[in-house]
């Protein structure tokens, strides 16, 4: 099992109860069973692989050779919408501090540096015998494989290198200090800052469509507005948008 320095996780601003596997299937599909079973708020699983790892709208994320792991969050009605935005700010400024390499964000969740994607985030809703909660799962990518990225992502995907447990840390730090805060103006501006969409050419995904687009700009809750080349208009609360490169 890889090494992970769960005393630095006794910094953060609330106790985080870490659970350490070498592997398994899903960090979310595990703590949402643990969840079920009543287990508290800021539970932490962190695994050195998952064999199934999930990704936005269904898909698979890749997950060998990087930070995987998941939170338990107590729902809160004045953050829940904004979550995902707010865990996508936390991995950018975390990233931020341990390399030194600016970190921005593609609409909704995913963090880029250098122009390659290094994070994915998911957040799931569920009900526990204690009520309604977030598990949010957080993938980063360090270091690029031996052999590369699979060839389905390779032209997307990118790496880190920065250490495991501190990265952890500072990810966690900063996205319990963004909801304890509640400054959702904070979150709009800094997010807005970090979005690299706004006015590039995109392509649109709806189930079964794919449409071509000009990205203008973000609403006041962070949804997407659009022009398609009809002229047409549209803000995208959620969904999938390509660049075209």
């Amino acid at each position: 099992m890889k090494h992970f320095d769960v005393n630095a996780l006794k910094k953060l601003p609330h106790p985080v109860f870490c659970i350490h596997v070498e592997e398994t299937s899903s960090t979310n599909d595990d703590l949402k069973v643990l969840a079920r079973k009543g287990v508290a708020d800021y539970t932490l699983i962190l695994a050195d692989r998952q064999s199934a790892g999930k990704g936005r709208l269904g898909r698979s994320f890749y997950s060998e050779g990087g930070l995987y792991m998941s939170i338990l969050l107590p729902f809160d009605n004045a953050t829940a919408f904004f979550l995902t935005h707010i865990a996508a700010l936390a991995v950018a400024r975390g990233i931020e501090e341990l390399t030194g390499e600016g970190a921005l964000i593609k609409w909704v969740n995913d963090v880029y540096v250098r122009g390659k994607k290094v994070s994915g985030i998911l957040a799931e809703s569920i009900v526990s015998p204690r009520g309604r909660h977030i598990v949010l799962g957080i993938g980063v990518n360090l270091d690029t494989p031996e052999e590369g990225f699979p060839m389905e992502i390779r032209a997307i995907a990118g790496s880190i290198h920065a250490d495991r447990s501190l990265l952890a840390v500072r990810i966690l730090h900063h996205l319990f200090t963004l909801l304890d805060a509640g400054d959702l103006d904070l979150v709009r501006r800094e997010y807005a800052e970090r979005c690299f969409l706004v006015g590039k050419q995109a392509e649109v995904i709806k189930e079964n469509s794919c449409r071509k687009a000009t990205v203008t700009g973000l609403t006041e809750n962070l949804a997407l507005s659009v022009r398609y080349e009809s002229g047409e208009t549209e803000d995208l609360a959620f969904g999938e948008v390509s660049l075209r490169l």
